[in-house]
């Protein structure tokens, strides 16, 4: 997997919260501009974060289905962390194993920004995109608590975060450089674990900042809290979700279909 020839379509936001970002310092603000800037510019409405399900009649076209998608959205976000400076500022294996081991956790928190409750595929309701979600699910032998868990979780986050795009920028970048996300028992150690939580520091205190501005102190301390529970359950769901996809994979006649981003994604590879 080369990152380096990986697709760049760079376009700018729409625009900030001026009210909020007036609050916070020059270096806060220039790092919030240029973070949010680039999510919203590679995340929104990549096909609404679902896949385009169609009229399934076996588990293997829907696997490619899922698969075609994943790598659409494993894309974007690997150009979405190009742009951060201190991504592109690590040793070139540290980059490869950070994305290899956390990029798929990270998949939820799209979702979250892009999460409709009307006709979602992650909808509760007996929608048309619920319902067609229902049967890809199916077609693996999967019981309704797998689909309902993912449910759950992205409801989570949208409560959590407000589908707020600028927190979300900043928490996928400090889960990018989180060490062990993963939950992999074969992650290997990084060349220059220092520059990782650095850089992980440096986001966590912007992201710290902005909620205080947003919303004082008080109740940033107890919203920081409910978010290490919310990140312990985003571990857990991409754990899952890896371990799901590749017995389904081994077990199929798809495994020459899939790109070697996604192999190593899902730890095939």
């Amino acid at each position: 997997m080369d990152l380096d020839k990986v697709e760049d379509n760079f376009i700018l936001d729409e625009g900030i919260e001026d009210t909020v970002l007036d609050k916070l310092s020059i270096e806060d603000w220039v790092t919030i501009q240029s973070v949010q800037s680039s999510f919203v510019s590679y995340l929104r409405h990549t096909n609404a974060n679902c896949p385009k399900f169609g009229d399934f009649f076996d588990r293997d076209s829907a696997l490619v289905t899922w698969l075609e998608f994943a790598n659409q959205l494993a894309l974007r976000f690997i150009n979405f962390f190009r742009r951060i400076g201190e991504f592109e500022a690590l040793h070139a294996e540290d980059r490869l194993i950070l994305i290899k081991y956390n990029l798929l956790p990270l998949f939820p928190i799209s979702k979250c920004y892009n999460y409709n409750p009307t006709n979602d595929c992650m909808s509760s309701e007996n929608s048309e995109e619920a319902e067609k979600h229902r049967r890809f699910f199916t077609l693996f032998g999967a019981s309704n608590a797998v689909r309902e868990s993912f449910i759950n979780l992205i409801l989570s986050l949208v409560k959590i975060t407000e589908q707020d795009p600028i927190l979300l920028s900043l928490l996928l970048v400090i889960l990018l450089f989180s060490q062990g996300l993963s939950m992999s028992d074969d992650e290997p150690p990084l060349k220059d674990p220092l520059a990782v939580a650095r850089a992980q520091s440096h986001y966590t205190e912007v992201l710290w900042n902005y909620m205080v501005t947003k919303q004082g102190e008080t109740k940033t301390c107890k919203w920081f809290t409910q978010l290490l529970n919310m990140i312990l359950l985003i571990q857990s769901a991409g754990k899952r979700t890896r371990e799901f996809f590749s017995d389904q994979l081994k077990t199929s006649n798809s495994v020459d279909k899939i790109g070697p981003l996604m192999q190593s994604v899902l730890h095939i590879s």
